[in-house]
């Protein structure tokens, strides 16, 4: 589901038939976790670049909101809500464009969301180790706070991820639909 047309059965061709030629007998019962690793690589090569951007997203988000405090922080949630729902659109749109399969492009989505938001967690960990006076922390607070920032972001990004992704891969099927016939004039 993650591969382009043209290289899905020489990959999984291959990938299985290394699986049953030397990975099971060499390990056994711990063949089947190395497949599920195998194909996780797929998915983390295919959405890691994105859960990066939407991660340095929030980052740069909790950045202006603790070093440039406001007092209406409206426009800058509507920028960043809209960036990250773009972003996820753009991912779930590229995916599904490529592979033809909607269901690709909401499960990059939906990976890219996760990564996203345990990339800004992580990255929240490391700004409060950096500026933890009580200025800082209470503009900390003033803008959403530690909960907001270790658990309500990464949780709504799911939500956000899904709605989005059903969107960009909807948009992607459909310019898949209509590039084809361009490509086959050509």
């Amino acid at each position: 589901m993650l591969l382009e047309p043209a290289d899905r059965e020489s990959v999984t061709g291959d990938l299985l038939e290394e699986y049953r030629e030397s990975i099971v007998p060499a390990r056994g019962r711990a063949a089947d976790g190395w497949y599920v690793r195998q194909v996780g690589w797929f998915l983390w090569r295919a959405s890691g670049t994105w859960g990066a951007l939407i991660g340095a997203t929030l980052i740069v988000g909790y950045l202006f909101d603790t070093l440039v405090p406001v007092t209406d922080y409206l426009q800058r949630s509507t920028i960043m809500s809209w960036t990250l729902m773009i972003v996820v659109a753009r991912a779930a749109f590229w995916k599904t464009w490529r592979t033809g399969h909607l269901r690709s492009g909401l499960l990059i989505a939906m990976a890219a969301g996760a990564i996203g938001g345990a990339i800004s967690s992580g990255g929240s960990a490391v700004l409060i180790a950096i500026w933890h006076d009580p200025a800082t922390i209470r503009e900390w607070q003033n803008s959403g706070g530690f909960d907001e920032a270790f658990i309500g972001v990464p949780i709504l990004m799911l939500p956000i991820s899904f709605v989005s992704g059903v969107a960009g891969a909807l948009l992607g099927k459909s310019a898949a639909a209509i590039h084809a016939p361009l490509k086959g004039r050509a």
